[in-house]
């Protein structure tokens, strides 16, 4: 995310359909599974349709937010329940030796990680995923990590697990954060709530940081809180909103008007940039306008930042099980 979208100031929010359908009995009982002692445990969300995007009036909305549309998923796929943690891709930095090379952009190279440190954005040489700015846990989400390390994490996992996992498209993130819910959250519409259910920039963290836009709660974080902490969502799916936000699979298209809704990634068809994917979700430093379901943020897929990591994605096929 870019240091003019950080600093943005935000308005109130509105939303407008129920969340009624997080307390379906078919979200309650989800299938769960753990191919492998080092893959993430996930949840076989169940084929159904899901409203996309922000409404035109919606105060939180930003310019290029989805415009409102309706997406179906035609059949079950399957999403980590927590955001992929420090422990886990340390074991594949161990196995792997994996080469992360700068984020070459626009013709300039940027080593290391961003980082804010409460006044400015910057790349910090030395910064990287075992060393993002702040004291880390194993059980944290890992951040400094690009599309490109992602990408390279799900097919060492899908060696490991016989099955190929993936970094979820769009809008499949979007369906697996919204859980049933057509307002901004996926627990209804008021941010004040935002605390029971994610990491956030919260009261906290403008304690830190004095200038930043909060959601006026309490989260009790000022950097990322250890995945889990939260109240899962009605597919029992854990920090969709906040902590870290997180790659999906999309390249960057400014005009989602042809975009798919059948939960594909959108891709290079219809001029999109590839070189730029699309994080979803909010993470521990991100306003109410930053942390919805239909917010979106265009960076290069080598892009690393110290508020930045990934969950896996999964095909499943009930047959096959």
């Amino acid at each position: 995310m870019s240091k003019a979208q950080f600093l943005l100031l935000t308005l109130a929010s509105f939303g407008f359909s129920s969340a009624a359908a997080q307390e379906s009995e078919t979200t309650k009982e989800l299938k769960t599974f753990k191919d492998c002692d080092i893959c993430p445990e996930m949840v076989v969300l169940p084929a159904g349709e899901v409203e996309l995007g922000a409404y035109p009036h919606e105060a939180y909305r930003r310019s290029f937010d989805r415009q409102r549309s309706k997406a179906k998923i035609a059949k079950p796929f399957a999403m980590a329940k927590t955001e992929t943690t420090l422990a886990m891709f340390r074991q594949f930095m161990a196995e792997t030796n994996l080469e992360q090379p700068p984020m070459v952009y626009q013709g300039k190279t940027f080593e290391g990680c961003n980082y804010f440190d409460g006044k400015t954005y910057g790349f910090v040489t030395n910064h990287n995923w075992d060393n993002p700015g702040y004291p880390q846990r194993e059980d944290e989400p890992v951040v400094c990590v690009s599309w490109t390390d992602a990408t390279a994490f799900a097919a060492w996992v899908s060696q490991k697990a016989g099955r190929t996992y993936r970094i979820p498209s769009s809008v499949e993130f979007e369906y697996a954060f919204r859980a049933g819910a057509a307002t901004p959250w996926s627990w209804g519409n008021d941010p004040s709530k935002a605390c029971e259910h994610g990491n956030i920039a919260d009261r906290t963290f403008g304690d830190a940081y004095p200038a930043r836009s909060t959601f006026g709660c309490d989260d009790g974080f000022t950097f990322p809180a250890a995945v889990a902490v939260y109240k899962a969502n009605a597919f029992g799916l854990h920090d969709m909103l906040g902590n870290v936000w997180e790659w999906t699979n999309d390249c960057w298209h400014v005009d989602l008007s042809n975009a798919p809704v059948d939960g594909s990634s959108y891709l290079k068809e219809d001029d999109g940039d590839c070189s730029v994917r699309v994080p979803k979700g909010g993470g521990w430093t991100s306003s109410p306008a930053w942390a919805r379901a239909a917010a979106r943020s265009p960076d290069g897929h080598q892009y690393r930042s110290f508020m930045l990591g990934f969950r896996l994605a999964a095909d499943f096929d009930p047959k096959a099980e």
